[in-house]
């Protein structure tokens, strides 16, 4: 998967919607630690679901991470969805 184009076109995506620089520096952060983990799928599309939860719920459960920062995280990943991949994900 090329991390570099998603970030990227993620970064310019949200610059476009006005999102401030804060918010777009911490959504790409978060982006690419999602997709550090996903790298072995070639494609956005490869990438089930249950993979994405199960993602969630490590860094939840291992990493001990807060409520916050995993709601941070989620919606990045719907961001990369939704601006990247013009898809929707619940």
């Amino acid at each position: 998967m090329d991390s570099e184009t998603i970030l990227k076109t993620l970064h310019d995506r949200l610059q476009v919607q006005r999102y401030a620089n804060n918010t777009i520096k911490s959504y790409c952060g978060y982006a690419q630690i999602f997709l550090e983990y996903m790298n072995k799928y070639r494609t956005l599309n490869e990438i089930p679901i249950a993979e994405i939860e199960g993602f969630i719920n490590e860094k939840v459960f291992q990493d001990n991470i807060s409520a916050s920062y995993q709601r941070s995280l989620v919606g990045a990943i719907k961001k990369i969805y939704e601006l990247v991949n013009n898809q929707t994900i619940e």
